[in-house]
């Protein structure tokens, strides 16, 4: 009797504690969808674990991040990340393609 009730009470703990780390993240990222602007959709974006690393990595290394978005089909974000750097350097760049509805259809990098 004592191990059901001990279960059901590390069970409730851990499912208030899921419900309240859920709240503390989604406070962090107040982005509600549709993503309707240039500003929610850089935002969004940069939720991504693969965008925030790239972005923290050339920044730490002294590089100014330029962010730039265009909407295409009325649905569909293209997000762009890229340095301002030389004319006569490589520019690494980072792309995101985001459906108004948060869905990330594409991710990619390279160098121009």
């Amino acid at each position: 009797m004592m191990k059901i009730i001990s279960h059901r009470i590390l069970i409730t703990v851990v499912c208030f504690s899921v419900l309240f780390l859920g709240c503390i993240e989604e406070e962090d990222h107040k982005i509600e969808l549709p993503i309707d602007t240039p500003e929610e959709a850089i935002e969004y974006a940069k939720t991504d674990n693969s965008t925030k690393e790239w972005i923290e990595e050339w920044s730490e290394s002294g590089y100014h991040i330029i962010e730039c978005t265009v909407l295409n089909n009325q649905s569909i974000w293209t997000v762009e990340f890229k340095m301002n750097v030389s004319p006569y350097d490589t520019q690494p760049f980072l792309i995101n393609k985001i459906h108004s509805n948060g869905t990330i259809l594409f991710r990619g990098k390279g160098e121009i």
